[in-house]
């Protein structure tokens, strides 16, 4: 019961400074719209405050559990964690020392390709990443060739960024991501039908791709477009 009401006072205490801002509260003034307006945003935070104590637990207790034993394989599930995450330069660390411990897994050398791009060090990025590719250049299903050909792009090598796109292909066919990075290449080379050739590959290819992949394939049809138009 004292939790219920707690809810409740927590809910109307934000309603009423929702109110007082300007503009954006306009319709929490209007009864029962802004009451149920207000329950949605109360909810979509308790949800994800609840969503990032749940990781730093898993994390804290992961943490734990790998530090009882300090080998590059427990450094680089840690490192892992991290990137999944999103804690890009903190997951650096541990995927090196993974990466050293075992230099023959594509794996490791993946993630920290993964982890160095996220911190923008695109370079140490690439490199990584061709390291990956060269142990094997299927891991993750190809990705691998596709995150490579992204670290190159914002490395400024963009020739080289272009061969990769086209190893992918080889290897997978044509993709909506691989298109756009494609078009993206051509683009900067200055290769202008052949970037609105690419471009054009990617609405072709969202158009057919399947249901669970239309998510991410509408993401790059809406970036091949803003390509086309800066």
């Amino acid at each position: 019961m004292l939790r219920l009401f707690g809810y409740f006072a927590v809910v109307f205490v934000v309603l009423i400074v929702l109110r007082s801002i300007p503009v954006i509260g306009a319709p929490f003034r209007i009864p029962i719209v802004g009451l149920l307006l207000t329950v949605a945003v109360v909810g979509f935070v308790a949800e994800r405050v609840g969503t990032g104590a749940v990781h730093r637990r898993r994390f804290q207790r992961m943490r734990r559990d790998l530090g009882q034993v300090d080998t590059p394989h427990n450094r680089g599930k840690l490192g892992a964690l991290l990137l999944s995450q999103g804690r890009c330069a903190q997951a650096v660390e541990h995927l090196e020392t993974a990466a050293a411990g075992e230099p023959q897994s594509a794996e490791w050398h993946y993630r920290l390709g993964c982890a160095l791009l996220g911190a923008r060090r695109r370079e140490q990025a690439a490199a990584a990443l061709t390291a990956a590719a060269g142990i094997d250049e299927e891991h993750a299903y190809g990705a691998v060739l596709l995150r490579l050909v992204e670290a190159l792009h914002a490395s400024g090598r963009h020739e080289e960024a272009l061969e990769q796109v086209r190893r992918f292909e080889r290897n997978h066919g044509p993709t909506p991501e691989s298109a756009y990075r494609r078009g993206l290449a051509f683009k900067t080379l200055g290769r202008k039908a052949e970037a609105a050739a690419s471009f054009d590959d990617v609405s072709r290819l969202t158009a057919g791709a399947a249901r669970y992949q239309r998510g991410e394939a509408r993401r790059f049809a809406l970036r091949a477009f803003l390509a086309r138009v800066v």
